[in-house]
């Protein structure tokens, strides 16, 4: 009998059942499909034979980019050509353009299967000690068994131990030959398992490469003009294919102007809204739609690895590290996870949970928040954790609307903006009054107890990369305007995390959210601000939600109050 080719790729997401191979999930992991061995489990490994003469690729990051991406050259200021924002942006587009596959995807057979790739320990020991580095070797092959000839997959990487709250990501190297090494290092002392996810095959990489810079048909558009008497919505787009008179947007703001239809007795003044929405357009071809069934998104990696016993084999003191500060390096991983607290590796972060303790932080300070609805939880965290401060009305609307509050004895001021379009709401608001990230900065004179936190990841993922290297651009370019006349300002990036991508793959993948995460990590290489890594914090807790639960959210504003504090 011949299994349908749907059902045989989603065999191939299985473990072979009868004691072929054992597997631990992690808490957050999703029931995988129907059990059969079409694809079984190896977990004999390559030889390392010939792989000293592979360059191989040191990532920076749990998830491996085509061909092990490497960070970008960070782009000095006092370079000539830094003003020249376009060439930049190119720059850095054809620089990732180089790292993916050039490969003609033509069959399912030729992707990764992870039930038929391999893992295996490297040297592995009799004893592993805490700080002990450990490389799981992985040996991808395709549905057919032979072994990938070139590397790309997208794959995220991490350890953890349920009982102690423990878990820290690992540390990707592509050998560009189908040969993976993930290094991780056993923080902690306890029972360690391992857990290995192939994100996208570097199939699939390439497919949403391509849609990523296709056009800007995946979120539709809509501006409202508004007169006394009426309101007419028309179609808007930043590449509006019309002979209609159009009003134009966001030129004058250093970004890629965004036009809408005029209405024929309206002037442009009346352009007050916009509404963004996900549409069901796509630009995957039928060929291509398979590769991102649910099934093989973000699929476990049936590895057959042992659980690790981990212990602490000198009664030595950890040296005492310095306290987290702005202007740190940012490196990854940058920290794990222990008892459901984050401990970064290179500087000691204190944690802030009792209501006196936040008070006391914050008593005299301003801060203002800039971003998404992940910096949204932080507001309803400080809400519930304080008390005492009081919600003050903006009269603004939506579930993303600007919020202040207040603590008047404290003199603490907590501000939310969401950044300027591209923000896909589902809903119409305001132009005019939520600004750019860059032009918010702008506005900010700054003094010693201002405090700027933003992130910016999100809503950009269903347009051309283009468009968010430029506002990454202008947000560098306006935190040096206000370190230059305010060095006392504390600034503090928040990176996106990890998502939960099922449905609307093209719009909101982690492929898309990793290439931003590198591109804001690099243009913020250099300043002096504080970085708080949500994209490593949810590696490390594979919490894999648009939304990180409450534990990731204390771990960030602790670390944000120990900038400041």
């Amino acid at each position: 009998m011949v299994m349908p080719m749907k059902t045989r790729y989603k065999a191939c997401l299985v473990l072979a059942l009868f004691g072929i191979a054992l597997f631990s999930y992690s808490a957050h992991q999703r029931p995988l499909g129907l059990h059969a061995i079409f694809c079984q489990v190896n977990s004999v490994p390559e030889s390392l034979e010939n792989l000293d003469n592979v360059r191989k690729i040191q990532l920076g990051t749990g998830m491996v980019l085509p061909k092990g991406y490497v960070p970008f050259v960070e782009p000095s200021p006092m370079k000539a050509d830094w003003n020249d924002t376009e060439e930049q942006i190119q720059m850095i587009l054809s620089e990732i353009d180089q790292v993916v596959p050039k490969v003609t995807f033509t069959h399912m057979d030729n992707t990764t299967c992870i039930g038929k790739s391999r893992a295996s320990i490297v040297n592995p020991k009799e004893r592993y000690c805490t700080g002990d580095k450990i490389t799981v070797q992985l040996d991808m092959h395709d549905y057919s068994g032979n072994r990938k000839k070139y590397g790309g997959d997208l794959l995220r990487a991490r350890i953890y131990s349920t009982d102690l709250g423990a878990g820290a990501s690992g540390k990707i190297s592509d050998f560009q030959n189908g040969t993976y090494h993930v290094e991780f290092t056993l923080f902690w002392a306890g029972k360690v398992k391992i857990s290995l996810f192939l994100i996208h095959p570097s199939e699939a990489v390439v497919a949403l490469w391509r849609v990523k810079n296709t056009g800007y048909n995946l979120i539709s558009h809509q501006g409202r003009y508004t007169s006394p008497t009426e309101s007419i919505d028309t179609r808007c787009s930043y590449d509006l294919d019309t002979k209609d008179e159009v009003c134009e947007l966001m030129a004058k703001k250093g970004e890629y102007p965004f036009y809408c239809i005029k209405p024929p007795h309206m002037p442009c003044a009346s352009l007050t809204m916009v509404g963004s929405f996900f549409t069901e357009n796509t630009y995957l071809t039928a060929l291509e739609k398979p590769l991102f069934d649910n099934s093989l998104i973000r699929a476990a990696i049936p590895h057959g690895l042992p659980d690790l016993d981990v212990i602490s084999c000198t009664n030595e003191t950890a040296p005492v590290k310095e306290k987290c500060k702005t202007g740190m390096e940012v490196q990854f991983p940058g920290g794990y996870f222990l008892q459901n607290v984050w401990h970064p590796i290179s500087c000691s972060m204190t944690r802030y949970t009792a209501e006196a303790e936040i008070n006391g932080c914050l008593k005299g300070k301003s801060l203002n928040l800039m971003g998404d609805s992940t910096l949204l939880q932080w507001m309803r965290y400080f809400t519930s954790t304080l008390p005492t401060l009081k919600d003050l009305d903006l009269y603004t609307s939506g579930w993303y609307k600007s919020q202040l509050k207040v603590d008047v004895d404290r003199n603490i001021q907590i501000r939310f903006q969401r950044h300027g379009d591209p923000f896909v709401s589902a809903d119409f608001h305001s132009i005019l009054e939520n600004p750019t990230i860059p032009e918010q900065i702008d506005r900010i004179g700054g003094h010693q107890n201002m405090v700027i936190i933003f992130t910016a990841g999100t809503h950009f993922k269903g347009f051309p990369l283009h468009i968010y290297i430029r506002r990454v651009i202008n947000i560098r370019k306006a935190i040096q305007r206000l370190l230059l006349r305010s060095p006392a300002t504390k600034v503090i990036l928040k990176t996106e995390n990890t998502v939960w991508q099922e449905g609307i793959v093209e719009t909101i993948s982690d492929l898309h959210g990793y290439f931003q995460y590198l591109v804001m990590n690099s243009l913020m290489k250099g300043l002096n601000i504080g970085t708080i890594d949500a994209w490593d914090m949810t590696t490390a807790a594979a919490t894999n939600n648009a939304h990180p639960p409450p534990v990731i959210i204390e771990n960030e504003i602790s670390l944000m109050l120990t900038y400041l504090c």
